[in-house]
């Protein structure tokens, strides 16, 4: 009965670790980018591990390979992500923990989140107390299935982290383009006259990406591509004076809430141009520079 207890539980947490591993592997730098929110930027290099380390948990526990070690090793790494997590939220405010990366239907309020990681450790210490830890015989083909789903977890990871600086320009369904600002949820952040044209860049104080778009930012109302550059930050006092001391920003910027804020994009940088007080083109990543958004505009 013990060990049947085992084999479910442990079916339950890999499921959850699957899912967590390949979400975050759908959205690399995204996650990536999570990290700094939490205050962790050094470790921000630690991002592809993390999701190998997810799916090749997950994938041993749902094929009952190991419970016993592999439980003991997920229990530890899920605590630490907990840890980690509870250091932004107290000392950062980040309530998005990216834990399902692209996956955003499953992200949770930090309540929630707290509770579920409170079960799953929970699951993951009767899978250690309850399992034999014996490895099945003639694991050939799970080996395979490992081997398999590791390298094309690996391969959209890299796709997608590679991927962080370049501007995606339509990389998916956009929310605002070619919408009225007028009545949509953007033109709440900004107001706007219609002969004019602008440049809304919605960043993050401790989001590396974001740091390399600003010189190109600083460029888009003194070449005359846009009238005027509008930012959105999510507020970050700390972070927003270093900020300030680095790139003494010649553009005007409105600190928001995180849930406010997040209510527009939880992609950061996302930047909009809009002119005739529509959104003419909407993307993520970094941003070109003036010359390359001119051609873009001209388009």
């Amino acid at each position: 009965m013990k060990n049947k207890i085992a084999i479910l539980y442990a079916l339950i947490v890999g499921i959850v670790f699957l899912v967590s591993g390949i979400g975050k592997s759908l959205a690399l730098a995204d996650f990536a980018n999570s990290i700094a929110q939490y205050g962790l930027g050094a470790l921000e290099f630690l991002a592809p591990l993390i999701v190998v380390a997810e799916v090749t948990l997950g994938l041993l526990l749902v094929l009952q390979i190991r419970t016993k070690e592999i439980s003991l090793v997920a229990n530890i790494l899920l605590v630490g992500f907990t840890l980690a997590y509870l250091y932004g939220y107290w000392f950062h405010n980040v309530t998005d923990c990216g834990c399902f990366g692209a996956f955003d239907a499953l992200n949770m309020p930090p309540l929630a989140i707290f509770i579920r990681n409170a079960i799953l450790i929970y699951l993951l210490l009767a899978v250690w107390r309850n399992s034999n830890g014996a490895a099945k015989q003639n694991i050939s083909w799970q080996a395979m299935v490992v081997f398999t789903v590791l390298c094309i977890v690996s391969f959209a990871s890299g796709y997608t982290y590679s991927g962080a600086g370049k501007v995606r320009l339509n990389a998916k369904p956009t929310r605002f383009q070619g919408q009225p600002i007028s009545g949509s949820l953007l033109g709440k952040f900004v107001s706007t006259a219609k002969d004019s044209t602008y440049l809304v860049f919605a960043f993050s104080y401790t989001c590396p990406h974001c740091y390399n778009s600003i010189e190109n930012l600083k460029q888009y109302e003194t070449s005359g591509v846009v009238d005027r550059v509008v930012a959105l930050a999510l507020e970050n006092s700390a972070n927003e004076e270093k900020f300030r001391a680095i790139f003494h920003p010649n553009f005007s910027i409105k600190n928001c809430s995180r849930d406010t804020l997040l209510q527009l994009t939880n992609h950061f940088p996302t930047a909009y141009y809009i002119k005739n007080d529509t959104v003419k083109l909407e993307w993520e990543g970094a941003l070109p520079c003036s010359y390359l958004l001119q051609q873009m505009v001209e388009k």
